[in-house]
């Protein structure tokens, strides 16, 4: 298994937790029945594991502490150098703080916004938005609030109904005012809006409307919005921040919340260290916003709410500047400053991962996998390969090494019209164009050329060159695929016949892509949350003063980040949610 670096897979995760010499304290957790867990008696079977050293059973897992559930002790008011007021305190320069901060600032609220970053921080570009101005000037009149049920409910049920359905709703019907008054703000800077393409599934189940706005700097066919357009997001909000009054405090790490009335009353501050590592403290006279990003840097908060995503994992020293950084990212700063003050963790375990593999095989459009013939290490054809990439991500990490071999010919460059690949916007020349079969061909060879992908005048000779791969049950399985092929029917996935290319036409071109950190974005998910942004305790009922934006939003996904809405988060826990937080906050 390809891991790379300090990633590591599920059992030796476990294993080496167990065995590392310190007993349960080296998974994470301390002393049960000092933090008021477990019986003295079951602290003393976990630490011994009822005769075997550093044994974890069900006792230590359910009722231990994990070390980031333990508060630090708070500091004494004479080590605070200065203290900070405003009407708003938002943590987080990411795209979801500075929207908050921004429409706050916009109705006069008073809003100070400090970050651990020296600068404004955002991945990706897209933006999915529902029924929006620039829909109407694209004539897609099809794609609003009050004809997507159908579609939403498809998500939901891939999600597994295990999502907050108030806050999906919340999203498509205050989607379109969001997006407009970003389009708004983006165009006034001279930029130029662009929406994605969708995408047509060949049997309707993946089917989306294109609703993922981005935006870019010149019309020129080449530039991706989807790659680059948030960079120009974030520094317009930062720019209308400080233009309508608001401070921003950058390099200033939160340290823990204050709340008051011996942790059971109102969220009035919070205690954070500058740039120079002293205490400061920022006093929210209405609201304290969390808008601190993931926690997939934390090992041990991934252990508990995201274990099985292990073998995708390595621990970099965290680096709160990171636009993108894959294998783990941000330390969970918030969602822990959140459980020491009473928050509840989400409802849904385990917490939903973002995981993208299909690069860099080609694929047709969009969201698509690659929809040619896909083997495991074995040999053996594994699955109908027409699914979106995140699905057939997954599907991958079922199959020996989590790793995946697709081969094609060079006819396959003509078996679609164009390219329609990620980025790919509807209007010519606005953002990403889709390739032609002449070009796709080309950066195949391209792609041999820089090693990415294998080339011979057979199949036996491509297959020679893809590493680990069983030779002759990989020249039994194309053999198989070119009879289906020929047949325009697939016996054996019932794959769509649109997608039955035979591979029979030299030359002939192999990958081999193997799962690892490369692979692993980040995770969704965090405290509890409501529709109003409320962080919420274990009964449910929100903290007051307390509030959260962004990924850490809790109860939004399930199962896995499929894409399928792509630009979700973005639209909607980091754009619509901030917009509307900063609005009702500053109007409160």
């Amino acid at each position: 298994m390809n891991t790379k670096g300090a990633a590591f897979d599920r059992r030796s995760f476990l294993k080496g937790a167990m065995l590392a010499g310190a007993g349960t304290a080296a998974f994470g957790l301390v002393g049960c029945a000092a933090n008021g867990g477990a019986s003295n008696e079951a602290s003393s079977n976990a630490s011994t594991g009822s005769g075997t050293a550093g044994q974890l059973n069900a006792e230590t897992i359910d009722k231990g502490t994990w070390s980031f559930e333990v508060a630090p002790e708070p500091v004494a008011e004479s080590e605070i150098v200065q203290t900070y007021e405003a009407d708003i305190i938002v943590v987080g320069a990411g795209v979801s703080g500075l929207a908050c901060a921004a429409s706050a600032t916009e109705e006069g609220a008073d809003v100070i916004l400090f970050a651990a970053s020296s600068q404004p921080v955002a991945r990706g570009g897209s933006n999915h938005g529902i029924g929006t101005k620039f829909h109407e000037r694209l004539g897609i009149t099809d794609y609003t609030k009050d004809t997507v049920d159908g579609f939403i409910r498809q998500e939901l049920a891939r999600n597994g109904y295990r999502v907050d359905q108030k806050k999906w709703y919340k999203w498509v019907n205050n989607s379109a005012t969001t997006m407009n008054w970003l389009i708004d703000l983006m165009e006034a800077k001279g930029y130029i809006t662009t929406m994605e393409i969708g995408y047509t599934d060949t049997e309707g189940v993946f089917t989306a409307h294109p609703g993922s706005h981005n935006w870019v700097e010149q019309a020129d066919g080449n530039e991706s919005g989807a790659a680059t357009g948030e960079n120009l997001v974030i520094a317009m909000y930062e720019e209308k921040i400080k233009e309508q009054g608001g401070q921003i405090h950058y390099s200033t790490v939160g340290q823990y919340l204050v709340r008051e009335d011996d942790n059971t009353g109102r969220v009035s501050a919070i205690v954070a260290k500058d740039p120079d590592g002293n205490y400061v403290k920022y006093v929210g006279r209405k609201a304290i916003v969390l808008a601190t990003g993931d926690f997939s840097a934390n090992r041990d908060m991934m252990a508990k709410y995201c274990s099985w995503v292990a073998p995708l994992l390595q621990y970099n020293e965290v680096d709160y500047d990171a636009m993108f950084q894959f294998g783990g990212l941000g330390p969970g700063d918030g969602q822990k400053m959140g459980l020491w003050v009473g928050a509840a963790w989400q409802q849904t375990l385990p917490n939903a991962p973002m995981i993208d593999a299909v690069g860099p095989m080609p694929y047709r459009q969009s969201i698509a996998d690659f929809s040619g013939l896909l083997l495991n290490k074995k040999g053996e054809r594994y699955s109908n390969e027409d699914v979106i990439f995140s699905y057939g991500t997954y599907a991958m990490m079922m199959q020996p090494d989590m790793t995946r071999y697709g081969i094609w010919d060079a006819a396959y460059a003509n078996w679609f019209d164009s390219w329609e690949t990620f980025g790919t916007t509807i209007v010519e020349n606005e953002g990403k164009n889709p390739t032609t079969p002449e070009e796709q061909l080309a950066s195949w060879d391209s792609n041999v050329g820089k090693g990415t992908f294998v080339k011979g005048d057979t199949v036996e000779e491509v297959i020679a060159q893809l590493d680990g791969l069983d030779p002759e049950n990989a020249k039994k399985s194309v053999e198989r695929y070119n009879e289906l092929c020929e047949a325009k029917h697939d016996d054996d996935f019932h794959k769509n016949p649109a997608l039955l290319a035979p591979i029979k036409e030299g030359p002939f071109y192999g990958c081999k892509l193997e799962m690892n950190p490369s692979n692993f974005l980040c995770v969704t998910g965090g405290l509890r949350t409501n529709e109003n942004m409320q962080v919420c305790d274990e009964q449910n009922e929100p903290i007051k003063g307390l509030y959260n934006l962004g990924i850490m939003v809790g109860d939004s996904y399930a199962n896995c980040y499929n894409f399928a809405i792509c630009g979700h988060n973005l639209g909607m826990n980091c754009n619509t949610f901030a917009y509307m937080l900063g609005k009702d906050l500053a109007k409160a």
